[in-house]
């Protein structure tokens, strides 16, 4: 019995040699302990189980709010799913745990971008401007609009819409702050050609025909900066758009615009001459069929607010004649070879037209005389050497300068003239009812200012 229970106790102390027991997981610690994600956004956790020789260090991952975030139970990737808090735990085959907070916070914009950068448009027209916002799965992608100058453009929901002349810059802005612009360039559509600066003979030398001495004696003028001339007077419809935008009631005048004067006298109280603007009710409209013809009964002042509405100004006289003259100097007109103005050409009394060969004004029954002013494109093969059009005849234009209506000029050679003197203002180029020879580049007229007849205009934007 004794050798039998010495040979188990043998047996036993051989056996816990050969196999101990397991180690046992003693902790688990996590990379993280707390972790913010965006809806969408994924990490991999990774545990370390001590010590590092335990027999098991399987772990097992579990969210507390997989509404929030999931993980996967064997890797440890965590999926973000919506915005909220969850816990992700770790656990060991023992027991054992360790936890991350998990944090889920919104997208943020990254960026936001236009469709366009640059817009340009005309008075009253609109465009839609597109925001797109990055990246697609941002939380909040609204933006909001604003224009650095509402009075030139607005903007509402990206709608711009052009007010007046000049620049506005259309701002998108995000909830987080990120912005893109659009440079937005508001024109108004009159037609210009650009007459070059330079020295030119203003006047008439002392051989032309018909002439009014003491009033055009020939003189040597500089125009220091090129300018813009509008390519046609202004039109029925296009002062119809500056009276009906600035609110100008039946009365023709407002009290805020050039001290209250009158701008327009409505040319329906004319029947035998209604080629301008009604007043209907609520707003101005060209006489029917007349939407293309100057614009008549303008005062001075009408005409000078126009210009201002439009960001460029009233010609000055001697601009008026270096445009009218198209680069033709020391003769009567600016068209052709600068010595003839018949009916083929422009709309004056036309059985009186001019020939400097004949001596000036002659009579010829043959010329077509309208009795009524034309359409401003109505001789489209007569535009003069810079491109302008009825600068001879239709309606006579208002000038910016001031005149007494009967003196000369000094006389001298003048540099960027204005004339400042006199109670008139000046008109030049001659009208539907005059004979040729009052249709001359030279020829000089006026008014006061307050007149409203068979007055029209057209403008000038002066490059800087």
């Amino acid at each position: 019995m004794l050798l039998m229970a010495a040979f188990a106790a043998m047996l036993c102390t051989s056996c816990s040699k050969d196999d101990p027991a397991p180690v046992q997981a003693t902790g688990v610690t996590l990379n993280k302990t707390t972790l913010t994600l965006t809806v969408g956004e994924t990490e991999t956790l990774t545990a370390t189980v001590t010590p590092d020789n335990a027999a098991d260090k399987t772990v097992t991952w579990t969210s507390s709010a997989t509404a929030v975030a999931t993980v996967d139970a064997a890797t440890g990737k965590v999926t973000a799913v919506a915005l909220g808090e969850a816990a992700i735990t770790a656990t060991t085959a023992n027991g054992k745990t360790a936890t991350c907070a998990l944090t889920v916070t919104p997208v943020e914009v990254g960026d936001v971008t236009l469709n366009k950068t640059t817009l340009t448009l005309t008075v009253g027209e609109t465009e839609t401007l597109t925001a797109t916002v990055t990246p697609d799965n941002a939380a909040d992608k609204t933006v909001t609009w604003t224009s650095i100058a509402p009075t030139v453009a607005t903007v509402t929901d990206g709608l711009v819409t052009a007010v007046a002349k000049g620049a506005a810059t259309i701002t998108a802005t995000t909830a987080n702050g990120k912005t893109a612009i659009c440079e937005v360039t508001v024109e108004y559509i009159v037609e210009t050609v650009l007459i070059p600066n330079g020295t030119f003979l203003m006047g008439s030398p002392e051989t032309e025909p018909n002439r009014f001495t003491n009033r055009e004696t020939q003189h040597e003028v500089t125009l220091t900066k090129d300018y813009w001339m509008s390519k046609y007077p202004i039109t029925n419809a296009q002062y119809a758009t500056f009276l009906n935008d600035v609110g100008v009631d039946g009365t023709g005048a407002k009290v805020d615009i050039q001290n209250g004067e009158r701008l327009i006298e409505s040319s329906s109280a004319y029947i035998s001459y209604d080629w301008g603007l009604h007043y209907n009710g609520n707003q101005w409209e060209p006489a029917a069929n007349y939407e293309n013809n100057p614009v008549i009964f303008v005062s001075w002042y009408g005409a000078k607010a126009y210009a201002e509405w439009a960001s460029g100004d009233l010609p000055t006289e001697a601009q008026w004649e270096r445009a009218a003259r198209g680069g033709v100097e020391s003769m009567p007109f600016g068209l052709g070879n600068g010595k003839v103005l018949t009916s083929e050409m422009a709309n004056f009394e036309g059985t009186h037209p001019y020939d400097l060969d004949k001596g000036g004004t002659y009579n010829d029954n043959s010329g077509v005389y309208v009795h009524r002013t034309t359409a401003v494109d109505a001789y489209p093969d007569h535009a003069n050497a810079y491109g302008l059009y009825d600068m001879h005849g239709n309606v006579i234009e208002w000038c910016l300068d001031q005149w007494d209506g009967s003196s000369d000029y000094a006389g001298s050679p003048a540099t960027d003239p204005v004339g400042e003197t006199g109670l008139r203002r000046v008109l030049r180029g001659g009208y539907y009812l005059a004979l040729a020879q009052t249709c001359r580049s030279a020829y000089r007229g006026s008014h006061a200012p307050a007149d409203r007849d068979y007055y029209g205009f057209r403008i000038v934007f002066v490059v800087n």
